[in-house]
């Protein structure tokens, strides 16, 4: 037999799930006989608490959400995982949990996840956490020591299923390769024998590389008599690439550049800018924040892939809870983000959409 959530519950009372926690849970804000009336159908519908649940009865849940700094290269997209794990707290404020952010330098993933799990060991109980995917087996092997230790792991932007995650929320981003490939050919209007540079970013991480094979599959498949060239570098290398991609653009100039992430698309706008060649190179970048917005409204880029860090952020946040304080599973253990290509007669939705504020 299926489990019965609260959501259950609620259906049949024709009342809000959070009632129906608040009520179970001992909570305020029920009055005795609505809280009578829940429990009695609870247990007539077979509903049957788990730890969490009860836990809930004595405090409120704690949630840890544990990202990079939206600080400085964190700005491109971290900070708008952080802009929708708020935004859906903000939205949410009485959902029975209480949360902690927890910032960390790039570099320092291993470190804040051992801080975290140190705690645990200490006693103190968290009943979920948020993160990003391990890229490194120290990382994985500390988020599967603090999903044993009885905490709810949901990651973000990747997948580690020996983590012992309940859930991922990913970037499809094979999607934002083949997407960026087609809209390629698509603004090469069949020109023979074309030429296009690809920003690859950094070959060790997944993201930067599954873009960059997907939308060199797609060209071959699509049409292999386009050339394609990848200069590599990603962050904390943006003066490098800046020199090599000058460097290219004065001696071979492309048909076409195209970067995979989104530091690479502000150094493309940055150089295009600065070469006196916006307009005159066919570019298309990756993510959105304020300079690639003012790029591609400026017309020095002619598309962005978004790949909605703001969206994946709140869904992921969302299925934490719903484990943690309803004990409902996500209906699929991987849920992949939606990845879209922005043109300049949509770039104010989108904007709007993914909360970037621009001026200018």
């Amino acid at each position: 037999m299926a489990r019965v959530t609260m959501k259950d519950i609620a259906a049949r009372m024709d009342v809000s799930v959070n009632t129906v926690h608040k009520a179970l849970t001992g909570k305020p804000g029920v009055s005795d006989e609505v809280r009578a009336r829940i429990a009695s159908l609870a247990d007539e519908m077979g509903y049957r608490r788990n730890a969490n649940a009860s836990s809930l009865r004595r405090k409120d849940a704690k949630i840890v959400v544990c990202l990079p700094s939206p600080a400085k290269s964190g700005r491109y997209y971290y900070a708008y995982l952080w802009e929708g794990c708020r935004s859906y707290i903000e939205d949410a404020p009485d959902v029975g949990a209480v949360f902690e952010n927890i910032e960390y330098a790039f570099g320092q993933y291993a470190i804040a996840l051992a801080g975290i799990l140190d705690r645990i060991n200490e006693g103190e109980h968290i009943d979920g956490l948020l993160t990003l995917a391990p890229i490194r087996p120290e990382g994985t092997a500390l988020l599967k020591e603090i999903a044993e230790a009885g905490t709810a792991v949901v990651l973000l932007d990747g997948d580690k299923p020996q983590t012992k995650r309940i859930a991922a929320v990913v970037s499809d981003y094979a999607m934002a390769g083949n997407l960026m490939a087609e809209q390629a050919i698509n603004l090469l209007r069949g020109k023979q024998d074309a030429r296009i540079l690809l920003l690859a970013g950094d070959p060790q991480s997944e993201s930067h590389a599954v873009v960059a094979r997907a939308f060199h599959e797609y060209l071959r498949t699509q049409r292999a008599q386009v050339r394609v060239d990848d200069l590599c570098g990603a962050h904390q290398q943006e003066d490098r690439l800046h020199e090599e991609l000058s460097r290219v653009l004065n001696t071979a100039r492309p048909d076409m550049v195209c970067s995979v992430f989104a530091v690479g698309s502000e150094v493309l706008a940055d150089t295009l800018v600065e070469l006196g060649m916006a307009g005159e190179v066919l570019a298309i970048g990756n993510d959105l924040f304020p300079e690639s917005v003012l790029a591609l409204r400026r017309g020095i880029v002619n598309n962005l892939v978004y790949k909605d860090p703001f969206g994946m952020a709140q869904a992921a946040l969302k299925r934490l809870l719903d484990f943690v304080l309803l004990g409902e599973r996500p209906q699929s253990d991987v849920e992949r983000g939606m990845v879209e290509l922005v043109f300049r007669s949509n770039l104010d939705r989108y904007a709007t959409a993914a909360h970037v504020e621009v001026t200018g």
